[in-house]
């Protein structure tokens, strides 16, 4: 398995599973406990973070939610200065990662401290490996279709103007969501992310089972995996909890995917995802038994 250094952080199966805190400087952002615009509240917010556990923070200049409207890189780059001024003020340890899809704010932002791009389009600016390589930076590649304005439409993609149109008809949504990840191809420290939660209007919440069940088929690409799966909806479902009641599934999930082959969780409950990834790493089966 292809292990990554991430400005120094080791990530793969060489390592033990990193956990990615989250830091939101959009006000649109939808989980009020990590939206700031302060950027010294925003880095208290941070180290506390970081003393929970938090090996990387990612910080989003907008929300990806499908129902608002998308922000050009120049609004990005408008809020930038806002998260450089947050990591300048963190007095604390961690990789810090700009969740972007436009390479030109990816170009930006490692430039002026950023050490890695978290890019929730997959890729569809065809620069961003090119930008990523020449900072030798890390960059999470979420399933997505080759469209700016879509993060995460994999099941709403025409795939037989991408593939073979007999693969196409054949394809159900987990493949569909392997192939988003193929497509444009991998820089030498990319980590692949599978998109779990409800990205398009036709992503189901049996299409996020079926992939956290397979979970182990994308070790077949040769990268570490980021798994984003934070009191999601499908997890919500088995249970009937709400957002807020949800943490006891979500710690139960992280533990199964990391054993499942997840070397990265991203959440916004850092110190008990910790935990459940650690128990996951330490009493899993391992991914290898999944082989």
């Amino acid at each position: 398995m292809h292990n990554v250094d991430a400005a120094g952080l080791g990530i793969g199966d060489d390592h033990p599973p990193r956990i990615m805190g989250v830091l939101n400087i959009s006000q649109e952002s939808p989980y009020d406990p990590s939206v700031f615009a302060d950027p010294d509240e925003a880095a208290a917010y941070v180290e506390d973070m970081i003393d929970a556990g938090a090996d990387i923070v990612d910080v989003g200049l907008e929300s990806a939610n499908k129902r608002l409207d998308v922000l050009s890189a120049e609004e990005e780059r408008e809020r930038l200065d806002t998260a450089i001024e947050t990591i300048d003020a963190v007095d604390g340890d961690a990789v810090f990662s700009i969740e972007t899809r436009y390479s030109e704010v990816a170009d930006e932002a490692l430039s002026r401290g950023f050490d890695m791009v978290n890019d929730v389009c997959g890729f569809a600016d065809p620069e961003m490996p090119a930008v990523c390589e020449s900072h030798d930076a890390a960059v999470v590649k979420m399933a997505s279709p080759p469209d700016l304005e879509r993060p995460g439409a994999v099941g709403e993609t025409d795939w037989t103007e991408r593939c073979d149109a007999e693969w196409a008809a054949d394809a159900d949504y987990v493949d569909q969501v392997y192939e988003a990840l193929k497509q444009g191809g991998f820089t030498e420290k990319t980590i692949v992310d599978p998109a779990f939660g409800g990205w398009s209007e036709s992503q189901t919440l049996e299409d996020d089972r079926e992939t956290f069940h397979r979970l182990s088929d994308f070790r077949e690409l040769g990268r570490p995996m980021l798994v984003s799966i934070n009191r999601k909806n499908f997890l919500r479902e088995f249970v009937g909890r709400s957002t807020e009641e949800a943490l006891p599934v979500s710690l139960a999930a992280t533990a199964l995917a990391v054993e499942r082959g997840a070397d990265v969780i991203r959440a916004h409950d850092v110190a008990e995802t910790r935990d459940a990834a650690i128990i996951g790493h330490e009493l899993g089966v391992g991914p290898e038994a999944f082989e």
